[in-house]
């Protein structure tokens, strides 16, 4: 007897606010809301907050077209920086990988 189960679509989907990543999108809004408010309601206040809204947003929404976990990546691309740091040819000279496992000499330390 074959057991099928369906797959939900919602639970293969990458969560999206109006097109953008999540995190990100709730610091764009967040960030321009706090320029309005904290600088007071001027004209160049809500003009920054607005232009920030719109081309950042739009911004956001074309990363995510091209991945929609960008931001993941980018900060897992940082965190792996000091253990497997970037060269700058083929020809460069290996660089010192730090080991996960402890030497012996370490362990005695």
């Amino acid at each position: 007897m074959i057991y099928r189960a369906t797959i939900h679509q919602s639970l293969t989907r990458p969560m999206l606010l109006a097109g953008a990543e999540r995190a990100p999108a709730l610091a764009n809004w967040i960030m321009a809301a706090g320029i309005v408010f904290g600088g007071g309601l001027h004209w160049y206040t809500v003009a920054t907050s607005a232009l920030l809204v719109t081309i950042g947003h739009w911004a956001l929404t074309q990363a995510a077209k091209f991945d929609p976990e960008l931001s993941r990546v980018y900060l897992r691309h940082v965190r792996y920086q000091r253990v497997y740091p970037p060269r700058t040819s083929v020809a460069a000279p290996p660089a010192r990988v730090h080991s996960s496992v402890p030497t012996p000499r370490e362990i005695r330390r």
